[in-house]
């Protein structure tokens, strides 16, 4: 049984853990998933490579967007609820 324990902790590490191929110059980056949750990008560590993988999906807001969103939280927090 001990055996098996640590048969799923090796699964359990083995899903958390991304393998990032530079597509310009091929380096591999093995990362934790944790580690690349809360960035936008991720540089490239290749010798001379300025290559950065863009690790958010789909489209950003724009800037009008965003001071839209920021004036609504803060009216939010202004105004009380109920």
């Amino acid at each position: 049984m001990g055996d098996m324990s640590n048969i799923r902790q090796l699964m359990s590490a083995a899903r958390n853990r991304i393998l990032l191929i530079c597509p310009d110059c091929g380096q591999e980056h093995l990362e934790y998933a944790d580690k690349l949750r809360g960035s936008r990008f991720y540089a490239c560590t290749g010798e001379g490579c300025d290559y950065r993988f863009d690790l958010v999906a789909g489209p950003r807001p724009t800037a009008l967007q965003e001071f839209a969103a920021a004036l609504r939280r803060f009216y939010a927090a202004l105004i009380p609820a109920g």
